[in-house]
């Protein structure tokens, strides 16, 4: 493996002026804001995480403007009694820092949310084409740019407030600076490849599988004359500084993430299995489209082919092969298996592709199969894998803040829970509002309830009058849900007395299989007490219970 080969000589051709590097960029940011027409917006968040990272961000802003130096911690339970979907601790912080100032200037929204992902979408993509342009020219750097973006599970995920387009920004504008690093050896390019690379691990802990891909480059490069590098040290010292609040905080508040590597109740297939090291591998095909898989394994078989005859064409390779072979076996190792996880891996199944049409053909071919590729991949994303919506939950907010008295609280049942809280959130007006979640008084769940609930047994008339007692004035129930848990039927059995009056009945159009189809809203006509002023809230996903007293 040589990775001190220059640029091939198609990175020096004449057609690659000023003025094409410019309109690739602006091709990518057009490409990407088309996308984004197609992104739900308006409340209608589907995937359950989604509206917690947009809610994170909010609590970001919030602390900020509001200065809590005697009691942080306090703040932030009573923020998380108020707005129970708060996850600021569980995952990485980054993201939400980066929004902050955004939802200061612009507001709380869904949509400043998703500008906020735009944002990284951009850098992700302009990112993919510098990095591609060390081994192939522009056209072939803007197709492989314009299919990852395009990628049927990227834009998927990265259309909705979520953190693996983010991540995967920093991510490959640190492999930029550290290709340019060992191009140069202009050891600046290593000190920002390192700080990029911690701010993709502040995004999503899950990219540091590539700091041993550098490392085995840099290994190859320079031998053991490696570990005299002192400058290698430094960036080990000022990264493991860095990461330090990251481990604290992944060891303090993210066991469930833990638990994932270790071991799940509710993982797809044993480590142990030849199912679960073929997990990945199987999902790509949808990942990318059937075109770019099949172009990607013609690309791996005519690879070896020109390895056998010792061709100068593959030095573009050894890089990628790395980035994927390592991160394959680190993800497979993980219990937790969601395709979302792999993202990272795509890039160089994508660029295989790409190599494999910019060598094999004439400029000119190579160039309009490229462009094939890249419209089969957009129509494939487009017609076929559109991000999913559920629509109903921020008509139901504007309901609720219309009728509910002043400093209530509302209960919610429902699966979406994350959902109608940021959009409660997001009614700057109804900020004395609370909300309370049905799980949390009547189960004890597990992180979800794959993992285990636990069931807590109240009868009919103490959960009415907990509801009274915790000042509920409404109530938004997504009907039948988990009523095969008995207290969840005696808390429908509730809504079904003269104690709670229906309000409105709210459709939830998906265009997807969900799991709801509508909301119904009902107004306690009890005694209902004030909000109190202390809550004890078990918090299982971190497992601790904390109190806002």
């Amino acid at each position: 493996m040589n990775m001190e080969a220059p640029a091939v000589g198609k990175a020096s051709r004449p057609e690659e002026s000023t003025a094409m590097l410019w309109g690739a960029a602006l091709a990518i940011m057009v490409v990407v804001a088309l996308l984004f027409l197609q992104a739900p917006h308006g409340g209608a968040f589907y995937w359950s995480d989604a509206p917690r990272h947009a809610l994170n961000g909010v609590f970001v802003k919030d602390l900020l403007l509001d200065l809590p130096l005697d009691d942080p911690a306090g703040y932030a339970y009573r923020y998380y009694a108020q707005y129970p979907a708060l996850t600021i601790l569980f995952y990485p912080p980054l993201f939400y820092a980066i929004s902050a100032p955004f939802y200061a200037l612009l507001g709380v929204s869904h949509e400043v949310a998703l500008f906020v992902v735009f944002l990284h979408y951009v850098a992700f993509g302009l990112g993919c084409f510098a990095l591609a342009r060390f081994w192939v020219s522009s056209i072939p750097s803007l197709a492989f740019a314009l299919l990852m973006v395009l990628l049927p599970e990227i834009a998927f995920w990265g259309r909705q407030v979520m953190l693996e387009v983010p991540a995967f920004a920093f991510l490959v504008w640190s492999a930029v600076a550290f290709i340019r690093y060992v191009r140069e050896s202009r050891v600046g390019w290593l000190y920002l490849c390192a700080g990029l690379l911690v701010c993709a691990l502040y995004t999503k802990i899950s990219v540091a599988y590539v700091g041993l891909v550098y490392l085995i480059v840099l290994l190859q490069r320079e031998g053991l004359g490696l570990f005299r590098n002192k400058h290698l040290y430094a960036v080990g010292l000022l990264s493991a500084v860095a990461l330090l609040p990251l481990l604290v905080l992944t060891v303090k508040f993210g066991q469930a993430n833990v638990q994932s590597v270790t071991g799940v109740a509710d993982a797809v297939a044993s480590r142990r299995s030849l199912e679960a090291w073929l997990w990945y591998a199987i999902q790509i095909p949808s990942q990318v489209g059937w075109g770019v898989t099949v172009l990607a394994c013609l690309g791996l078989a005519y690879a070896c082919l020109q390895i056998w005859r010792k061709s100068e064409s593959v030095k573009a390779l050894p890089f990628w092969a790395l980035w994927f072979v390592i991160g394959y076996l680190f993800f497979s190792s993980i219990d937790l298996k969601e395709a979302r996880h792999s993202v990272f891996l795509l890039a160089a199944v994508v660029f295989v592709a790409v190599w494999f049409l910019d060598t094999l053909l004439p400029q000119k071919l190579a160039a309009l199969a490229l462009c094939v590729a890249v419209t089969a991949t957009a129509a494939t994303t487009v017609f076929e894998r559109p991000v999913y919506y559920v629509k109903g939950y921020a008509e139901a907010v504007d309901l609720i803040a219309k009728q509910a008295p002043p400093d209530s609280v509302v209960l919610f049942s429902g699966y979406r829970d994350g959902s109608f809280i940021f959009n409660m959130r997001a009614r700057e007006d109804r900020r004395d509002l609370s909300v309370l979640r049905a799980d949390k008084i009547l189960l004890s769940v597990a992180v979800r309830r794959e993992l285990g609930v636990e069931e807590k047994d109240l009868s009919e008339a103490e959960i009415a009058q907990t509801l009274n007692a915790n000042g509920v004035h409404y109530v938004v129930m997504q009907p039948g849900f988990w009523t095969d848990l008995e207290a969840m039927r005696r808390f429908e059995r509730v809504m079904a007395t003269p104690q709670f009056e229906e309000v409105a009945r709210i459709a939830t159009p998906a265009n997807h299989k969900a799991h709801e189809t509508e909301l119904v809203v009902y107004r306690n006509l009890g005694k209902v007490g004030p909000k109190p002023a202390k809550l004890n809230i078990e918090l299982k996903i971190i497992n601790r219970t904390i109190s806002t007293e």
